[in-house]
């Protein structure tokens, strides 16, 4: 990816935030956010019990300081000991694991009925990617003037955020979603994202 300079570089995540939680039902008995960082989604998602689990020993502490009506966990969501919930939300953690192994511990903590909701990070490598590029690096530097003009650019993500510089292709992930999770909506976006909304069947 093409970098900015510092003050022009801003938080993609972010960017879709907004869209992500129009895509939960109201009224959701349960949720759980995986690989919650510091918390700022899982702070917004409005359910009965919202839980939230990172890998990372200091986001989970940063985040348990900002909030008591959430349930923070430190721990692997692929072997960690966790129910299933009427939401399951995963913002730009699931290159951080396996991608089969992860997509398919998300769907089992899915509950029946329940919405999986996924806005992950793809790595360039088709012709379609390129020509994103076309629209999606001059997009990234026009927000990045407009938020820095407005004094909230410079911020991509806090220094102490894991980061992983690897993520799946956009074919290898629709087809782990086309064997793990039937039916998900997938759609390319820009900014080097892509979502997946999956439902859960029903228990007849």
């Amino acid at each position: 990816m093409l970098q900015l300079p510092e003050r022009l570089r801003w938080d993609h995540n972010a960017w879709y935030r907004r869209w992500l939680l129009r895509q939960l039902p109201s009224g959701a008995g349960s949720a759980l956010d995986v690989g919650c960082g510091l918390g700022d989604l899982a702070r917004s998602i409005r359910a009965a019990e919202v839980t939230a689990i990172d890998a990372s020993a200091r986001m989970v502490e940063r985040a348990s300081a900002t909030s008591s009506e959430v349930r923070w966990i430190h721990g692997d969501v692929l072997t960690h000991d966790l129910g299933r919930y009427d939401v399951v939300t995963a913002e730009a953690s699931l290159h951080h694991l396996p991608l089969r192994e992860g997509l398919a511990r998300l769907a089992g903590l899915t509950a029946p009925g329940g919405v999986l909701v996924v806005v992950g990070l793809y790595r360039l490598s088709t012709p379609a990617d390129l020509a994103m590029e076309a629209f999606t690096l001059p997009a990234n530097a026009l927000v990045g003037a407009v938020k820095a003009v407005g004094g909230s650019g410079g911020r991509p993500h806090d220094p102490e955020m894991p980061v992983v510089m690897t993520a799946p292709t956009l074919p290898e992930i629709r087809a782990a979603a086309a064997e793990i999770v039937p039916g998900a909506r997938l759609r390319r976006r820009v900014f080097w994202r892509y979502s997946l909304v999956w439902r859960a069947p029903e228990v007849h």
